[in-house]
């Protein structure tokens, strides 16, 4: 149990009509890990081996109305503590209630109810994931099971690689698809799930599609199993026509009017591959910020590069230009930092201070992060693709679609009016494709097709 700070015995005073109300157990209760049971019985009996640290004094000896005094004085410690617990989750309701996607809630059951498969489409943000902070399957089960107070028990539960929490009583189980193709080794039916959501579909990745692709040959062989796709609102016909026209659900997201300027990069500021990346452009983005609007107005800058290089080269520059002129805090965010370090970029700044969140394309859509009014977009990626000169797959950089670039436009408009910077001319952004190639055109499907084998699917090809 945590200190209450300073724990002197405070004066006693009957208990407030309010305190009664809240209805406290007075046993242990594991949902709220707090003990409650504090008793009195054989006070005497205790006092004769609780004394305080000197006994030259008898007026320092503990008295039953002294422990007593202490002991009311924990209990509204205790009483404060449940009253910021109940303060938190009648915050979550109103957060709830708030989300785009709340409107939708009834519509949603009706039709997974009507349907075998239903397509929900909406706006990162809206709130279709459930995803408040992390970048990790393990978080978005916490989170749920904190938002179904079921913190604590084992009917939301996670699996990765090596780790797990699913119990008998599990009932909502979030897992990686690449964990739900090997199951589909053993138990070729699934036979353990009765409703199958798969989130982030748009992102076209090679186990999603692939997938995709089982879950449509299991609807066959399963009348009674469900599924539910999310999906940003890119490219929603294809995924509702491949599933012989499932209904779609879309939500539109909360969006303010963005302001868009092409600041294309200098020539003598373009670097090769080989060399390290210029941070002088994205620097003169920040001092523009730091000029054109004052402190007072409340807003990040969300900087989108391609990879892990490109963004320690800005951030360190950019910490340079935090120390100078105390005005940002500079936060890079990746797959591979720790979950810790991730966090940091949901942390409110100090009055008079912007976060500068240097990114991949991991907060296009994966996550929102609130406060966000300035985008700077490099309108770079790094995927990996098949080298046939080399006969292997490797990261390589490519320039964005217009829809991720619009993706990442839309992110400065979450909670109010926003800039997005891109760092690109316009003829260019007219050249990008429309939608980014899916994976499974990109790289080589050996070890796809020997899973499809080991699946019992014989010929890959049909």
């Amino acid at each position: 149990m945590k200190k209450s700070g300073d724990q002197r015995p405070a004066k006693s005073r009957p208990s407030s009509p309010q305190q009664k109300t809240l209805g406290l157990p007075d046993k242990y209760d594991k949902r709220y890990r707090i003990n409650f049971s504090i008793k009195t019985k054989d006070v005497e009996e205790k006092l004769k081996y609780l004394r305080t640290g000197s006994r030259t004094n008898d007026d320092e000896d503990l008295t039953p109305s002294r422990v007593a005094e202490f002991r009311l004085a924990l209990l509204h410690y205790i009483d404060f503590c449940q009253k910021q617990k109940l303060q938190k989750l009648a915050k979550l309701r109103h957060d709830q209630a708030s989300l785009p996607i709340h409107q939708y809630r009834d519509q949603i059951v009706q039709a997974v109810r009507q349907h075998r498969v239903v397509v929900v489409a909406g706006d990162t943000g809206c709130g279709k994931s459930t995803q408040p902070r992390r970048i990790a399957c393990i978080s978005l089960a916490k989170r749920v099971g904190y938002e179904t107070l079921n913190e604590y028990g084992s009917e939301v539960a996670y699996q990765v690689r090596f780790e797990g929490s699913k119990t008998d009583a599990t009932r909502i189980l979030f897992l990686t698809e690449g964990l739900l193709l090997r199951q589909v080794t053993t138990d070729p039916t699934l036979s353990q799930y009765s409703i199958i959501v798969l989130d982030e579909v748009h992102e076209r990745h090679l186990n999603g599609d692939f997938l995709l692709g089982v879950l449509r040959a299991l609807l066959r062989a399963r009348e009674d199993l469900k599924m539910v796709l999310m999906s940003a609102t890119i490219n929603i016909k294809l995924f509702a026509g491949y599933f012989n026209g499932a209904p779609v659900i879309q939500v539109p997201g909360r969006l303010y009017p963005i302001q868009l300027e092409y600041l294309p990069i200098k020539q003598e500021e373009q670097t090769s591959k080989s060399e390290r990346l210029d941070p002088r452009p994205y620097l003169r983005v920040m001092q523009r910020i730091d000029h054109k609007y004052p402190g007072t107005e409340r807003g990040d800058l969300l900087i989108f590069l391609s990879g892990m290089s490109e963004i320690t080269a800005v951030v360190e520059a950019g910490r340079l230009y935090a120390q100078q002129t105390k005005r940002w805090i500079v936060l890079p965010l990746h797959s591979t930092l720790s979950i810790e370090e991730q966090d940091k970029v949901f942390d409110i700044a100090p009055e008079g201070v912007r976060k500068c969140i240097v990114s991949t394309n991991i907060a296009e859509t994966s996550i929102t992060i609130d406060g966000v009014r300035f985008i700077c977009d490099s309108g770079k990626v790094k995927e990996m693709s098949y080298d046939p000169g080399a006969k292997m797959q490797r990261l390589q950089e490519f320039w964005i679609s217009r829809a991720s670039a619009e993706q990442r436009k839309g992110r400065a408009g979450r909670t109010g009016p926003g800039v997005c910077f891109r760092m690109y001319d316009e003829s260019e952004y007219d050249n990008f494709q429309e939608y980014a190639t899916p994976e499974i055109q990109r790289v080589p499907l050996d070890s796809t097709i020997l899973q499809m084998i080991s699946m019992g699917l014989r010929n890959p090809r049909k």
